[in-house]
């Protein structure tokens, strides 16, 4: 239990860290269209967008973790991945190359298709049909 419980914090403070920096892009983004000027705050590399970013990336990532319908729900997904009969990397190299190699085939079939076609509706355009 102790793992799942420590996946599940891993699992929010990722969430925030990936929040933080999108909301960081976002404020940049909305500073520059509306002519905020984006101060740095902590050095040159840390502007107030990625402030505002990190405060409510990571703040939503702590309510979240706090609440216990979220943590169940986390909780319960790591629980149904470890039920999961993951294949064995050989059998997922033999799967690739029969999905690559279908997808190489179907190509060729509907690249020959257009082609054919192609040529006779042009052939069609060019001849005059006489009613």
């Amino acid at each position: 239990m102790r793992q799942k419980s420590t996946l599940v914090a891993l699992f929010f403070l990722v969430a925030g860290i990936i929040t933080a920096f999108v909301l960081h892009l976002a404020f940049g983004s909305l500073f520059g269209v509306m002519r905020v000027t984006n101060r740095p705050i902590l050095g040159d590399g840390f502007p107030l967008s990625a402030l505002l970013g990190t405060v409510i990336g990571l703040g939503a990532g702590a309510v979240c973790f706090s609440l216990p319908r979220t943590k169940t729900l986390i909780g319960e997904v790591i629980d149904e991945l470890n039920k999961v009969n993951w294949p064995a990397f050989a059998e997922t190299r033999v799967n690739t190359a029969v999905v690559i190699v279908t997808s190489v085939v179907a190509a060729l079939i509907l690249g020959t298709f257009d082609i054919v076609f192609l040529q006779l509706s042009t052939w069609l355009s060019t001849q005059q049909i006489h009613l």
